[in-house]
């Protein structure tokens, strides 16, 4: 009887272990008192239990851990997990919790008496940010460790051995931390270097192997060796997580082996416009094939000692595709306008290098211009030089003075593209060469000229200056735009005057013209109506006030008036006393007439830093 109850019990045990075992091998709930960290998952499948972790998680973030050692007293800091940058690795703590019970605890869980299991919740933490936290220990504690180094003194290979330091050592903190327990305590030990003497040596060996004669840089059998004093030119030591890696850089094994290879090499070429009078045509895009000099000194590296590598080739891509340039929608000339000027002074020369600069740039659709952006400060690197330029209403020499007129002459192409006006300001006084009104001048730190091409298409700029004219014009899709303009009379006019001020420098009773009057000041007004189609796409008014130029003048000092010789003192009369001036003739004071004419103005064109205009 006792035998067959038994047999009925271990049926019975056997049961029950083959179902717990199925429902834990089946690995779609966590087994039954599980814990990660404190959060109780039992039963949750593994999103689940996920989720509840991570809401701990953040639970969590605003509470403080403290770090101390025992061999430091005065030693506490206090941050929060989120100061830490803790994040935590819930989805590694659930596949941990989920993982099978071995099978004593797999027959307890069935029959309800399986002990609770605990998960750690651990944190990934931010290097940077604790190591923040703890520079003010390093550098008040801490005896910091010297990292080894190896260097290339001539031919030969050099370490410097490491040293290593004592103090609190971040990365025991670190793994003290990964469970972002209320406290930890870290003693105070030794601080490895990140970089130690024994690896410093292992990389050592490597780089001697590396430079161990010439490697050939082949292919299909022919190529070129690298020499043992090249590779000395390109070797880098390159400390990165506790190893010192052996490099060689790969440009300066490119430019060694490229002469072999040249045959093999192209350079990309972008799709580009070719323009013709109205009409333009799209010259297609190429790729290009340029030596892999990373791969090739990654050979040298893994391969030390080896006779020959094989050279490696990477496809290079051009800037602007043909596909690319195609979107542009860039077809037909929208615009185009011309300025003069007289050839050859100063002024033509930045005119000439400005428009180069610009010659060939695109806006793209929605895209904004601005003319300063695009030149950059004009100094005599860039090829500019000087010439007149406005400051303070006189006109000045200036590096870069006459690129204003390249801001005007892009103003009125602009303009006639329909284009958005965001910037501009015309000159302080008129200059004939240019519509009344309707100019732009610039400097460097303003006055700006910006433009937007707020039309679905983008935009090509050529430019071109010659010896007496530059000339602007714009390509595009027409789209239907239309600009019509009108530009009213002159009013409200004024003269100029004569601003004479004197110069210490000059002569007694001398008169110098620095600049002769010019045009006088007035009021002008002007209207822009930009079509697309029939549709009016903008209505604008505009009003500039020119001031008139003004002449500057400059005089000596006055010519002193000779003082009376005073009596003698046994003259007749007995005389005036030597401090009591006689009564002689007045001499009156006499300036020298101006130069008949005076000379001429300068050819007003601006360019400069604020109050300059360009």
């Amino acid at each position: 009887m006792a035998l067959a109850a038994a047999a009925v019990l271990a049926v019975l045990l056997g049961l029950v272990i083959v179902g717990t075992i199925r429902a834990e091998n089946g690995g779609d709930r966590v087994p039954e008192s599980v814990l990660i960290g404190d959060v109780d998952v039992s039963g949750l499948t593994p999103d689940e239990a996920e989720r509840a972790v991570r809401f701990r998680a953040r639970e969590l973030r605003g509470s403080k851990v403290t770090i101390t050692s025992p061999d430091e007293p005065d030693l506490e800091l206090t941050a929060t997990r989120a100061a830490l940058g803790a994040r935590a690795k819930a989805g590694q703590a659930v596949q941990e919790a989920i993982e099978p019970r071995g099978l004593g605890g797999r027959v307890l869980a069935g029959v309800g008496l399986a002990p609770e299991r605990k998960v750690d919740l651990r944190f990934a933490l931010s290097e940077d940010r604790v190591d923040r936290l703890l520079a003010t220990v390093e550098r008040d504690v801490n005896d910091p460790a010297t990292d080894a180094t190896l260097s290339l003194k001539g031919a030969k290979l050099v370490t410097t051995p490491g040293e290593p330091g004592f103090g609190l050592d971040p990365r025991r903190v670190r793994a003290a931390l990964a469970t972002l327990p209320d406290s930890v305590s870290v003693p105070l030990g030794p601080i490895e270097p990140a970089i130690t003497t024994a690896e410093a040596e292992r990389a050592k060996r490597q780089a001697a192997a590396v430079l161990r004669g010439p490697t050939r840089v082949e292919l299909n059998g022919r190529g070129v060796p690298v020499t043992a004093e090249v590779k000395r030119a390109a070797m880098r030591f390159v400390p990165r997580d506790r190893k010192l890696l052996v490099r060689l850089d790969p440009e300066v094994i490119s430019e060694a082996i490229a002469p072999a290879f040249a045959g093999r090499i192209q350079e990309p070429r972008d799709a580009s416009f070719r323009v013709n009078g109205d009409s333009v045509r799209l010259v297609g895009s190429r790729r290009g094939r340029a030596l892999n000099g990373e791969r090739i000194a990654l050979s040298m590296v893994r391969r030390p000692g080896a006779a020959a590598v094989p050279v490696r080739f990477v496809v290079t891509q051009p800037g602007l595709t043909t596909e690319e340039a195609k979107k542009l929608r860039i077809t037909e000339r929208v615009a185009t306008f011309s300025t003069p000027y007289s050839c050859c002074p100063p002024r033509v020369t930045n005119i000439q290098r400005a428009a180069e600069t610009i010659d060939g740039m695109i806006i793209p659709a929605g895209g904004t211009f601005s003319l300063n952006d695009a030149l950059g400060q004009r100094t005599e690197d860039k090829g500019y030089v000087a010439a007149p330029q406005i400051a303070a209403g006189r006109l000045v020499d200036s590096v870069g003075g006459g690129v204003s007129q390249v801001a005007t002459t892009l103003f009125n192409a602009a303009f006639f593209a329909g284009f958005e006006i965001v910037s501009h300001t015309p000159h302080s006084f008129y200059i004939s060469r240019y519509p009344e009104g309707r100019e732009a001048t610039i400097s460097w730190g303003g006055p700006e000229l910006v433009v937007r091409n707020d039309w679905p298409a983008a935009a090509l700029v050529k430019a071109s200056a010659g010896s007496n004219e530059i000339t602007v014009s714009i390509y595009s899709s027409r789209l239907g735009r239309r600009v019509e303009t009108e530009t009213g009379e002159r009013r409200s006019f004024s003269e100029p005057t004569e601003n004479v001020t004197t110069n210490p420098s000059l002569p007694p009773g001398t008169r110098q013209v620095v600049q002769s009057a010019g045009s006088g000041g007035f009021t002008v007004d002007y209207t822009r109506i930009v079509y697309r189609g029939s549709d009016v796409k903008r209505d604008e008014s505009y009003t500039w006030r020119y001031s008139p130029q003004n002449a500057f003048i400059e005089e000596g000092p006055p010519v002193e008036e000779p003082q009376d010789e005073p009596p003698d003192a046994d003259g007749p009369d007995g005389g005036d006393s030597p401090d009591e001036p006689g009564d002689g003739p007045d001499q009156p004071a006499t300036t020298p007439d101006p130069p008949a004419g005076g000379s001429p103005a300068p050819d007003p064109l601006p360019d400069g830093p604020r109050p300059a205009e360009g």
